[in-house]
């Protein structure tokens, strides 16, 4: 009888398989809810602003959707260390989300 905790190499992914299984988790990574952060020490008001801005929209275009005045988000960066630190935060992660993309897209050029 073969001893069946014996490795051989049929039970070892091959490399097209492990990239498959890198490719599967980076898009899962950068589509699910892995990526987005709570700041519970700011208010709710300041969450959804981050979260327009993570989105791309402009301070201004922020503070209309909020509907609070269009220097808000300035004056929260000004007075505010909580927020300004989430703000770098969250835009620490974009940056990465993008490396993370720019990867992805060389894997998919090469296979």
């Amino acid at each position: 009888m073969e001893n069946q905790l014996t490795p051989n190499e049929e039970n070892y992914p091959n490399s097209d398989q492990i990239q498959r299984a890198l490719l599967y988790f980076l898009q899962a990574l950068l589509t699910g809810d892995i990526l987005r952060k709570t700041y519970p020490s700011l208010s709710s008001e300041k969450q959804t602003a981050l979260a327009y801005i993570k989105k791309g929209f402009s301070y201004r275009e922020t503070a209309l959707r909020i509907k609070r005045n269009h220097t808000i988000i300035t004056q929260w960066l000004k007075n505010d260390p909580k927020f300004k630190q989430a703000l770098e935060e969250d835009e620490r992660e974009t940056q990465e989300s993008h490396l993370v993309e720019a990867i992805l897209e060389q894997l998919r050029f090469k296979e």
